[in-house]
């Protein structure tokens, strides 16, 4: 499995494994599950931190030194973005998602009001970060 491909399959399987385990702890009462929602939500968040602390959407795997210093690109770089860079939006939302985890974790471990809501904010901001990817993938 090459880099791009783990790029975008790893972040949706934790955005599915998720919520998936947040529903399931719903709707059965379990909150273990409950609180295991939030927990991958926080470690999607340090794997989209390591995405981005490593480089691989880094600009200058994209342009030449060159065309850096001397800011002049051409009009194919605007108009053809590489497909790491479509990411990058997502990996950042997936932090997001990752920082709204955190209360959302604490608030359903020592059951507080407004753990329900933080439960879903943190999902939806993990499916805005999906729906990226899905959107960078079409325009492949």
């Amino acid at each position: 499995m090459n880099q791009d491909t783990l790029l975008y399959t790893l972040p949706q399987w934790f955005v599915f494994a998720g919520i998936i385990a947040s529903v399931y702890g719903w709707v059965e009462k379990k909150k273990v599950f409950r609180m295991l929602g939030p927990v991958l939500f926080i470690l999607l968040a340090v794997y989209a931190a390591y995405a981005i602390s490593k480089g691989y959407f880094s600009s200058n795997e994209f342009l030449t030194p060159n065309e850096i210093i001397s800011e002049e690109m051409e009009e194919e770089v605007f108009e053809e973005m590489p497909f790491q860079a479509r990411l990058l939006p997502a990996y950042l939302t997936f932090i997001a998602s990752g920082i709204l985890g955190i209360p959302a974790f604490f608030l359903e471990w020592r059951e507080k009001k407004g753990k329900n809501l933080m439960v879903i904010l943190t999902a939806l901001a993990g499916l805005m970060g999906f729906f990226i990817i899905v959107g960078a993938l079409r325009s492949l």
